[in-house]
């Protein structure tokens, strides 16, 4: 009797998205680059709308699947 067997799924780890974008704050008195993983990109967005943090974004320069790569890339860090 040939039984069929049904692959099993493959099971790895999530990978997480890292962003790096142009920022300015009043604290700083140039333009910086700011890394940051796409999970907590959300929460940043409602703190700087809601005005619990004095940041803007600019433009987006950099999306990639490596936190090393992506911090290599900035000058601070919202991981």
């Amino acid at each position: 009797m040939n039984a069929l067997v049904e692959p099993q799924p493959q099971h790895s780890l999530p990978t997480e998205m890292y962003r790096v974008y142009e920022a300015t704050d009043p604290f700083h008195p140039r333009p910086y680059r700011l890394a940051l993983c796409l999970a907590r990109e959300k929460c940043l967005l409602e703190d700087i709308s809601s005005g619990r943090r004095l940041l803007r974004l600019g433009r987006m320069v950099m999306e990639t699947r490596e936190a090393a790569l992506a911090c290599a890339g900035a000058e601070a860090l919202y991981l």
